[in-house]
């Protein structure tokens, strides 16, 4: 294999160490935010939150980082709702 690209795959392999830490991470306290809102009769869908969280995106990145990142976020925020319930 060419040694720039094992170099630079095991730099994507050590990233995707820490963005699946991230996203367990992420993903404990969505779980203790859905039982919050199941205690107090709140429903899953917070779409302020969740409009709140694409503006930061699109405030922050550029536009290619930015449909990249809500793209990915889509994702997130679906299966965040679904391990809230």
């Amino acid at each position: 294999m060419n040694e720039k690209i094992r170099t630079i795959r095991e730099k994507i392999d050590t990233i995707d160490r820490e963005v699946f830490q991230l996203l367990i991470d992420r993903l404990e306290a969505v779980t203790a935010i859905g039982e919050v809102k199941k205690q107090e009769g709140l429903p899953i869908l917070d779409q302020s939150r969740e409009n709140a969280i694409y503006e930061k995106i699109e405030s922050l990145f550029s536009e290619k980082e930015a449909t990249f990142l809500k793209n990915i976020y889509q994702s997130i925020i679906t299966e965040s709702k679904k391990a809230e319930k």
